[in-house]
């Protein structure tokens, strides 16, 4: 029953499980009731402005290549446009999915020094070139990767994918495959650091790294950044609560 799920020993006295595939988060503390707890990226979800910006782009393209000026549409083409139009933004994000496994898979394992093979495949490789760059031109000491959290007091969880020295600071590092840095993306950041300073991970410092067109990154004002993620966590535990009322 427990083959699939992953478990941690957390402060306070805390176990989290999680799927190794995702799926959710759940802690306990006797091992034997178990609470789920919000992820870090399901919290940050409530931003969504930026999504549904995205999803009307994903719309337009898919329009845009399937029309034509003075093309004449029969009924049956029509509906076939408007059924494809509204899925335009599920296939967008199943590509951009795959691309983030795929990223986060030769990060770990380049960053561990494994020294795996750099994609051939674009956007993939141009990604992979500039994380390396960033990397070895910050003289990065990997600590941790893909490093399960969970906050005992907030009771909320997440995946850090860095944990990292560079020179004398310890920073949690937040990889991205979108073009840029998204206000929620900062938020993360902050809910991570928060975590692994109660886990006694004493991080001084964090970064968005977002890889599709080149390389941005945007250092993250921790503090600030962690304030506004449990802002958004009460929000997120108010609007679950009128679901069940």
């Amino acid at each position: 029953m427990y083959e699939d799920w992953l478990f941690k020993e957390c402060p306070g006295g805390w176990r989290l499980r999680y799927r190794r595939n995702g799926g959710g988060y759940e802690a306990s503390r006797d091992g034997r009731r178990w609470e789920r707890v919000p992820s870090v990226t399901e919290v940050t979800g409530r931003l969504n402005k930026n999504l549904q910006d995205w999803a009307v782009r994903q719309v337009v393209e898919y329009l845009r290549e399937e029309l034509a000026p003075g093309l004449a549409l029969t009924p049956e083409e029509v509906d076939r446009l408007l059924e494809g139009a509204a899925k335009a933004h599920h296939r967008a994000a199943q590509r951009a999915a795959g691309r983030g496994t795929d990223l986060h898979a030769w990060a770990e394992a380049y960053l561990k020094g494994l020294n795996p093979p750099f994609p051939e495949a674009e956007p993939l490789r141009g990604m992979a070139l500039a994380l390396a760059e960033w990397w070895e031109g910050n003289g990065g000491g990997l600590l941790l990767s893909e490093e399960a959290v969970f906050h005992p007091e907030h009771r909320y969880a997440g995946r850090a994918d860095l944990v990292a020295r560079f020179g004398d600071r310890l920073v949690v590092v937040d990889l991205k495959t979108s073009a840029r840095v998204y206000p929620e993306h900062l938020l993360q950041v902050g809910a991570y650091a928060l975590a692994l300073r109660a886990e006694g991970v004493e991080v001084e410092g964090g970064f968005v790294v977002a890889l599709r067109d080149g390389l941005q990154i945007a250092e993250v004002p921790l503090e600030p950044a962690a304030e506004a993620f449990l802002g958004l966590l009460a929000v997120h535990r108010f609007l679950e609560g009128l679901k069940g009322s």
